[in-house]
Protein backbone atom coordinates (compact mmCIF):
# COMPACT_ATOMS: atom_id res chain seq x y z
CA UNK A 1 0.00 0.00 0.00
CA UNK A 2 1.61 3.53 -1.32
CA UNK A 3 0.33 6.11 1.76
CA UNK A 4 1.91 8.89 -0.21
CA UNK A 5 -0.33 8.88 -2.89
CA UNK A 6 -1.97 11.93 -1.69
CA UNK A 7 1.18 14.25 -3.24
CA UNK A 8 1.44 17.63 -5.19
CA UNK A 9 1.63 15.91 -8.26
CA UNK A 10 -2.05 14.19 -7.08
CA UNK A 11 -2.65 18.06 -6.62
CA UNK A 12 -2.23 19.27 -9.53
CA UNK A 13 -3.84 16.18 -11.45
CA UNK A 14 -7.32 17.14 -9.38
CA UNK A 15 -6.78 20.82 -9.93
CA UNK A 16 -6.70 20.30 -13.88
CA UNK A 17 -9.20 17.80 -14.26
CA UNK A 18 -11.49 20.30 -12.33
CA UNK A 19 -10.62 23.02 -14.43
CA UNK A 20 -11.56 20.48 -17.93
CA UNK A 21 -14.69 19.15 -15.81
CA UNK A 22 -15.69 23.09 -15.28
CA UNK A 23 -15.01 23.89 -19.39
CA UNK A 24 -16.72 20.50 -20.38
CA UNK A 25 -19.81 21.66 -18.59
CA UNK A 26 -20.15 24.81 -19.14
CA UNK A 27 -20.09 23.63 -23.10
CA UNK A 28 -22.67 21.15 -22.80
CA UNK A 29 -24.88 23.07 -20.84
CA UNK A 30 -24.71 26.49 -21.15
CA UNK A 31 -23.08 27.61 -24.60
CA UNK A 32 -23.28 25.77 -27.94
CA UNK A 33 -20.98 27.70 -29.09
CA UNK A 34 -18.49 28.25 -26.55
CA UNK A 35 -18.83 24.27 -26.93
CA UNK A 36 -17.77 24.32 -30.75
CA UNK A 37 -14.90 26.48 -29.90
CA UNK A 38 -13.74 24.67 -27.14
CA UNK A 39 -13.61 21.31 -29.16
CA UNK A 40 -11.63 22.86 -32.17
CA UNK A 41 -9.00 23.83 -29.54
CA UNK A 42 -8.94 20.53 -28.27
CA UNK A 43 -8.54 18.79 -31.58
CA UNK A 44 -6.00 21.69 -32.46
CA UNK A 45 -3.89 20.91 -29.27
CA UNK A 46 -4.03 17.35 -29.16
CA UNK A 47 -3.05 16.63 -33.10
CA UNK A 48 -0.08 19.15 -32.27
CA UNK A 49 0.99 16.54 -29.56
CA UNK A 50 -0.03 13.55 -31.86
CA UNK A 51 2.39 15.48 -34.85
CA UNK A 52 4.65 15.84 -32.05
CA UNK A 53 4.89 12.32 -31.06
CA UNK A 54 4.79 10.49 -34.36
CA UNK A 55 6.74 12.37 -36.91
CA UNK A 56 10.30 13.74 -37.20
CA UNK A 57 8.88 17.18 -37.57
CA UNK A 58 10.76 20.27 -36.40
CA UNK A 59 8.52 23.64 -38.04
CA UNK A 60 6.25 24.41 -35.50
CA UNK A 61 4.82 25.96 -38.51
CA UNK A 62 4.11 22.68 -40.21
CA UNK A 63 2.85 21.59 -37.15
CA UNK A 64 0.56 24.80 -36.83
CA UNK A 65 -0.67 23.55 -40.04
CA UNK A 66 -1.19 20.07 -40.14
CA UNK A 67 -3.12 20.84 -36.51
CA UNK A 68 -5.40 23.56 -38.25
CA UNK A 69 -6.25 20.46 -40.84
CA UNK A 70 -8.02 18.65 -38.18
CA UNK A 71 -9.73 21.61 -37.03
CA UNK A 72 -11.22 21.88 -40.64
CA UNK A 73 -12.03 18.48 -40.87
CA UNK A 74 -13.88 18.90 -37.39
CA UNK A 75 -15.70 22.04 -38.43
CA UNK A 76 -16.69 20.83 -41.57
CA UNK A 77 -18.35 17.87 -39.62
CA UNK A 78 -20.50 20.30 -38.43
CA UNK A 79 -21.41 22.15 -41.28
CA UNK A 80 -21.41 18.41 -43.79
CA UNK A 81 -20.00 15.33 -43.09
CA UNK A 82 -19.84 14.94 -46.49
CA UNK A 83 -17.76 18.12 -47.09
CA UNK A 84 -15.37 16.77 -43.61
CA UNK A 85 -15.00 13.40 -45.72
CA UNK A 86 -13.82 15.16 -48.93
CA UNK A 87 -11.26 17.07 -46.93
CA UNK A 88 -10.03 14.24 -45.10
CA UNK A 89 -9.66 12.09 -48.29
CA UNK A 90 -7.76 15.24 -49.99
CA UNK A 91 -5.68 15.48 -46.43
CA UNK A 92 -5.00 10.99 -46.84
CA UNK A 93 -4.10 11.26 -50.30
CA UNK A 94 -1.81 14.34 -49.89
CA UNK A 95 -0.01 12.25 -46.79
CA UNK A 96 0.06 9.44 -49.07
CA UNK A 97 2.57 11.20 -51.19
CA UNK A 98 4.24 13.31 -49.40
CA UNK A 99 7.62 12.95 -47.93
CA UNK A 100 7.68 9.98 -45.30
CA UNK A 101 8.32 12.19 -41.96
CA UNK A 102 7.25 9.73 -39.40
CA UNK A 103 9.42 8.40 -37.08
CA UNK A 104 8.16 4.84 -36.71
CA UNK A 105 5.76 4.13 -39.33
CA UNK A 106 3.43 6.55 -41.40
CA UNK A 107 -0.03 5.02 -40.65
CA UNK A 108 0.40 6.90 -37.67
CA UNK A 109 -0.16 10.19 -39.83
CA UNK A 110 -2.78 8.77 -42.26
CA UNK A 111 -4.95 7.32 -39.64
CA UNK A 112 -4.29 10.24 -37.00
CA UNK A 113 -6.42 12.70 -38.37
CA UNK A 114 -9.76 9.75 -38.09
CA UNK A 115 -8.21 9.04 -34.28
CA UNK A 116 -7.92 12.81 -33.20
CA UNK A 117 -10.98 13.90 -35.03
CA UNK A 118 -13.82 11.18 -35.06
CA UNK A 119 -14.47 11.14 -31.26
CA UNK A 120 -15.26 15.03 -30.83
CA UNK A 121 -16.96 14.37 -34.75
CA UNK A 122 -18.84 11.97 -32.62
CA UNK A 123 -19.67 13.31 -29.56
CA UNK A 124 -20.61 16.57 -30.73
CA UNK A 125 -23.50 14.78 -32.73
CA UNK A 126 -25.11 12.31 -29.92
CA UNK A 127 -25.21 16.05 -28.08
CA UNK A 128 -28.00 16.75 -30.60
CA UNK A 129 -29.87 13.71 -30.23
CA UNK A 130 -32.95 12.99 -28.05
CA UNK A 131 -31.81 13.11 -24.60
CA UNK A 132 -28.36 13.88 -26.09
CA UNK A 133 -27.35 15.75 -23.11
CA UNK A 134 -28.16 13.01 -20.51
CA UNK A 135 -25.88 10.71 -22.48
CA UNK A 136 -23.25 12.79 -22.89
CA UNK A 137 -23.26 13.31 -19.19
CA UNK A 138 -23.90 10.02 -18.16
CA UNK A 139 -20.82 8.72 -20.49
CA UNK A 140 -18.44 11.42 -18.95
CA UNK A 141 -19.37 10.25 -15.75
CA UNK A 142 -18.23 6.74 -16.77
CA UNK A 143 -14.93 8.15 -17.88
CA UNK A 144 -14.42 10.56 -15.51
CA UNK A 145 -14.78 7.56 -12.64
CA UNK A 146 -13.01 4.96 -14.45
CA UNK A 147 -9.71 7.03 -14.95
CA UNK A 148 -10.05 8.68 -11.37
CA UNK A 149 -10.54 5.21 -9.41
CA UNK A 150 -8.06 3.72 -12.00
CA UNK A 151 -5.33 6.30 -10.68
CA UNK A 152 -6.27 6.80 -7.12
CA UNK A 153 -6.60 2.64 -6.73
CA UNK A 154 -3.54 2.17 -8.28
CA UNK A 155 -1.44 4.21 -6.04
CA UNK A 156 -2.86 3.60 -2.87
CA UNK A 157 -3.41 -0.02 -3.13
CA UNK A 158 -0.82 -0.93 -5.78
CA UNK A 159 -0.20 -4.50 -6.36
CA UNK A 160 1.03 -6.67 -9.58
CA UNK A 161 1.66 -4.88 -12.25
CA UNK A 162 -0.87 -5.02 -15.28
CA UNK A 163 1.49 -4.93 -18.26
CA UNK A 164 4.76 -3.39 -17.13
CA UNK A 165 6.40 -3.11 -20.71
CA UNK A 166 3.62 -1.13 -21.98
CA UNK A 167 2.72 1.49 -18.79
CA UNK A 168 5.10 1.05 -15.85
CA UNK A 169 3.03 1.98 -12.72
CA UNK A 170 -0.77 0.77 -14.14
CA UNK A 171 -1.62 -2.13 -11.75
CA UNK A 172 -4.57 -5.14 -11.99
CA UNK A 173 -5.96 -3.13 -9.34
CA UNK A 174 -6.41 0.48 -10.65
CA UNK A 175 -7.45 -1.52 -13.91
CA UNK A 176 -9.99 -3.51 -12.03
CA UNK A 177 -11.18 -1.32 -9.72
CA UNK A 178 -11.54 1.60 -12.37
CA UNK A 179 -13.96 -0.18 -14.31
CA UNK A 180 -15.47 -1.86 -11.10
CA UNK A 181 -16.78 2.00 -10.00
CA UNK A 182 -17.22 2.97 -13.77
CA UNK A 183 -19.88 0.25 -13.97
CA UNK A 184 -21.44 1.50 -10.65
CA UNK A 185 -21.36 5.04 -11.59
CA UNK A 186 -23.11 3.78 -15.11
CA UNK A 187 -26.02 1.86 -12.90
CA UNK A 188 -26.65 4.29 -10.21
CA UNK A 189 -27.63 6.60 -13.63
CA UNK A 190 -29.98 4.08 -15.13
CA UNK A 191 -31.83 3.54 -11.84
CA UNK A 192 -32.20 7.32 -11.02
CA UNK A 193 -33.72 8.08 -14.99
CA UNK A 194 -35.72 4.06 -14.22
CA UNK A 195 -33.87 2.06 -16.87
CA UNK A 196 -33.10 -1.05 -17.44
CA UNK A 197 -30.11 -1.59 -14.72
CA UNK A 198 -28.88 -4.62 -16.19
CA UNK A 199 -28.60 -2.65 -19.24
CA UNK A 200 -26.68 0.19 -17.62
CA UNK A 201 -24.07 -2.21 -15.89
CA UNK A 202 -23.82 -3.91 -19.47
CA UNK A 203 -23.22 -0.55 -20.91
CA UNK A 204 -21.31 0.74 -17.86
CA UNK A 205 -18.68 -2.42 -18.40
CA UNK A 206 -18.46 -1.66 -22.20
CA UNK A 207 -17.30 1.58 -21.51
CA UNK A 208 -15.13 1.53 -18.57
CA UNK A 209 -13.15 -1.26 -20.17
CA UNK A 210 -12.63 0.67 -23.43
CA UNK A 211 -11.72 3.27 -21.70
CA UNK A 212 -9.01 1.11 -20.35
CA UNK A 213 -8.27 0.61 -23.86
CA UNK A 214 -7.98 3.78 -24.89
CA UNK A 215 -5.73 4.76 -22.34
CA UNK A 216 -3.56 1.51 -22.69
CA UNK A 217 -3.22 2.24 -26.23
CA UNK A 218 -1.82 5.50 -25.96
CA UNK A 219 0.25 4.10 -23.61
CA UNK A 220 1.44 2.06 -26.49
CA UNK A 221 2.27 4.75 -28.82
CA UNK A 222 4.30 6.71 -26.26
CA UNK A 223 6.36 3.70 -25.64
CA UNK A 224 6.54 2.86 -29.17
CA UNK A 225 7.88 6.63 -29.59
CA UNK A 226 9.73 6.80 -26.50
CA UNK A 227 8.33 9.15 -24.78
CA UNK A 228 6.23 9.21 -21.23
CA UNK A 229 3.94 12.03 -21.54
CA UNK A 230 2.48 13.71 -24.82
CA UNK A 231 3.15 17.22 -23.62
CA UNK A 232 3.09 19.35 -20.65
CA UNK A 233 -0.02 21.71 -21.03
CA UNK A 234 -1.62 19.86 -18.34
CA UNK A 235 -0.24 20.40 -14.65
CA UNK A 236 -0.30 16.27 -13.15
CA UNK A 237 -1.08 14.80 -16.67
CA UNK A 238 1.15 16.00 -18.64
CA UNK A 239 -0.14 16.22 -22.24
CA UNK A 240 -3.95 16.74 -23.45
CA UNK A 241 -3.97 13.72 -24.82
CA UNK A 242 -2.49 11.55 -21.81
CA UNK A 243 -6.35 13.09 -20.13
CA UNK A 244 -8.44 12.37 -22.73
CA UNK A 245 -6.85 8.88 -24.05
CA UNK A 246 -9.20 6.95 -22.50
CA UNK A 247 -12.19 9.03 -23.97
CA UNK A 248 -10.57 8.38 -27.60
CA UNK A 249 -12.01 4.67 -27.95
CA UNK A 250 -15.23 4.45 -25.64
CA UNK A 251 -16.65 7.43 -27.52
CA UNK A 252 -16.44 5.56 -30.75
CA UNK A 253 -18.73 2.49 -28.64
CA UNK A 254 -20.61 5.54 -27.18
CA UNK A 255 -21.96 6.24 -30.92
CA UNK A 256 -22.41 3.02 -32.43
CA UNK A 257 -24.11 2.16 -29.64
CA UNK A 258 -26.35 5.27 -29.49
CA UNK A 259 -27.25 4.80 -33.13
CA UNK A 260 -27.94 0.81 -33.03
CA UNK A 261 -29.78 1.00 -29.13
CA UNK A 262 -31.42 4.09 -29.96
Amino acid sequence: MNDSFINNNSYLRILSSLVLISIALYGIFINDNFLVLTLCIVVFLITYEWVTITEDINSAILKFTKSLFNVIIFMLSILSIQFSILFFIIIFILNIFSKNSSRKSKSFILFGPIYLCLPFIYLYEIKHFNNGIDIIIWFLLIVWTTDTFSYICGKFIGGKKLWPLLSPNKTWSGFLLGIFFGVIVSLVCFYIKEYSIYKGIYFGLVLSFTTQFGDLLESWIKRKHLIKDSGRILPGHGGLLDRLDGLMISSLFLYNGSIIYG
